[in-house]
């Protein structure tokens, strides 16, 4: 099994030092792997090759960072099926599943074949039915570029009408993105097993729009009433579109999923009571 490495750039200070001693843990444990390029260099690692080349040749990736290193991952990985492991220098991580201080024996038992496979939903996003799609792991959020002036949107499900919108702009997250832009309008938590899509307007001029929960077989199409300024769409809040009064948003489920390494005795509610500081 080759494993491909993955690091964000932004934590080097954090992961530089704990870098050189995990690939010696690696070698140790007879792990063969490869290093994205790109990290290797600001790591003074030689032997680095690209992303592109990692998920072409590795079995199961490890993911040095954040969940925003996941979610690069996992956009760029399209139809590859690669089981995803994080390793958090992060913030909150729900996503990445091991703490760069206490990896070792839950890797050891992961490595072992101790482990269980979380496989998460994606959304895909098209323009004007435009035949080059966007992903995301996390949401879709269509929200003002610059102006304060809101955003009139309507807002259709399987080419039913289900109301307009007066807002700052509008969020369609998956169940694994029900925890984060969408939790901060007011969305629910949605187990990431669901197939679901959670809309969730951002600060919606009328109270009583409120986030709705659909299908995820649902096709979901977005349409600017009125936009007398430009605003746009990010995919998991890293890759930003420009759009216009013209353009109209479908999104659907893709086609892909994402696969999560979870280890034996992670569960969801626990990630959930620890990273949202729930009382017992």
């Amino acid at each position: 099994m080759k494993i491909g490495i993955i690091a964000n750039k932004r934590y080097s200070k954090q992961i530089s030092p704990f870098f050189t001693k995990f690939l010696e843990w690696l070698r140790a444990n007879k792990v063969d792997f490869c290093v994205e390029a790109e990290f290797a260099d600001v790591a003074k690692y030689p032997f680095g090759i690209s992303l592109l080349e990692i998920l072409d040749v590795a079995d199961f990736l490890i993911i040095l960072g954040g969940d925003g290193t996941i979610l690069r991952a996992a956009r760029l990985m399209k139809d590859r099926q690669i089981p995803m492991l994080g390793i958090r220098f992060g913030r909150l991580g729900f996503l990445a599943e091991l703490s760069g201080q206490t990896y070792e024996k839950e890797l050891k038992q992961i490595l072992d074949g101790q482990y269980s496979i979380d496989e998460r939903m994606m959304l895909e996003a098209r323009i004007n039915d435009s035949d080059d799609p966007l992903f995301a792991l996390n949401d879709a959020a269509l929200t003002r570029a610059q102006s304060s002036k809101l955003i009139t949107m309507e807002v259709y499900i399987n080419q039913i009408y289900m109301n307009t919108f007066r807002s700052d702009g509008m969020i369609i997250a998956t169940p694994t993105g029900s925890t984060a832009y969408s939790l901060s309008c007011g969305g629910p938590i949605v187990t990431p097993d669901m197939n679901a899509f959670i809309i969730s307007p951002i600060c919606p001029h009328m109270l009583s729009n409120r986030p709705t929960v659909v299908s995820g077989d649902s096709e979901i199409v977005l349409r600017f009433k009125e936009l007398s300024d430009k605003c746009m769409m990010s995919m998991d809040g890293q890759e930003d579109i420009p759009l216009n009064a013209g353009h109209v948003i479908t999104i659907r489920r893709a086609p892909q999923k994402v696969k999560l390494v979870r280890a034996v005795n992670s569960d969801f509610f626990s990630v959930v009571r620890n990273k949202l500081k729930w009382t017992t």
